[in-house]
């Protein structure tokens, strides 16, 4: 599918619960220096606290995390970023940028409003792209 038609897509929104769009926030996490399994496990102690409505490990060192679009995810999205923040310095991952960011995107829903498949939307990689910068920044800072 060519680009343009693509974003034709997303220009053409419906709104209501029939809608696939959807408004999120997302919390994208990364460490440029990969993890160790110790690493690993206890960041993933705390993802799974959050109460997310998505979890997607992207890579061994990445992973992102869906919330609602409204305040009270942006706040869970924003406590949970901090809490993994002080983990990477607590457990020596110097490297480690996460982001927080909402948007729409356009996502399949169960009759019960969950989420089926992967969201997707320019909010995802933007993310994705900020977390990377900012792990790259801690790495030049030394942590």
């Amino acid at each position: 599918m060519p680009l343009s038609d693509l974003l034709e897509i997303f220009k053409k929104k419906k709104t209501g619960f029939d809608s696939p769009w959807l408004q999120l926030t997302v919390v994208y996490a990364t460490a440029r220096d990969g993890l160790t399994p110790d690493q690993a496990y206890v960041l993933r102690g705390k993802v799974l606290a959050a109460g997310a409505i998505q979890f997607e490990i992207i890579e061994p060192a990445s992973f992102m995390l869906l919330f609602p679009g409204n305040e009270a995810g942006l706040n869970k999205a924003n406590a949970l970023a901090e809490i993994l923040r002080q983990t990477a310095r607590e457990n020596g991952i110097p490297a480690f940028g996460v982001a927080v960011q909402q948007g729409e995107c356009l996502a399949q829903r169960s009759e019960s409003g969950r989420l089926i498949g992967k969201p997707s939307g320019p909010v995802i990689p933007q993310s994705a792209k900020l977390a990377a910068e900012l792990a790259e920044a801690a790495s030049k800072q030394g942590g």
